[in-house]
């Protein structure tokens, strides 16, 4: 029995080791134009992962928030389209947690889309 509740405790504290906390996005490019060099992270974070949407393209994000500051803060999105950069900081997360289950973006000709999504479908 002993041996049985150290193996439980061992798995446990394993598995509770390795959460990721990620925050997931739909972009949808609705310009005329592809874009470059997108990427979605917390405000705090320079450090993330770089896509490119031809024009028309849908495309999932993930960003990987497990090791930020467990603060509270924003998203900024930023990317280059048409050779004019753009950035938005937008959203919000509390202690290093997305309170969002998704957050669709539709990047249009002139503004950003966003509608964040709390519930399931």
């Amino acid at each position: 029995m002993k041996k049985i509740i150290g193996i439980l405790i061992f798995t446990l504290i394993l598995t509770s080791c390795s959460d990721k906390v990620v925050a997931d996005f739909e972009i949808m490019n609705n310009t005329e134009f592809n874009i470059d060099s997108l990427k979605i992270e917390p405000n705090i974070s320079d450090v993330g992962k770089y896509i490119s949407l031809k024009k028309g393209e849908k495309a999932v994000y993930k960003s990987d928030m497990t090791t930020i500051a467990k603060t509270d803060g924003a998203y900024q999105i930023s990317f280059l389209v048409n050779g004019i950069n753009k950035t938005q900081v937008f959203g919000y997360y509390t202690n290093g947690y997305p309170l969002e289950r998704i957050t669709k973006i539709n990047i249009e000709k002139d503004t950003i889309l966003i509608d964040q999504v709390f519930e399931k479908d």
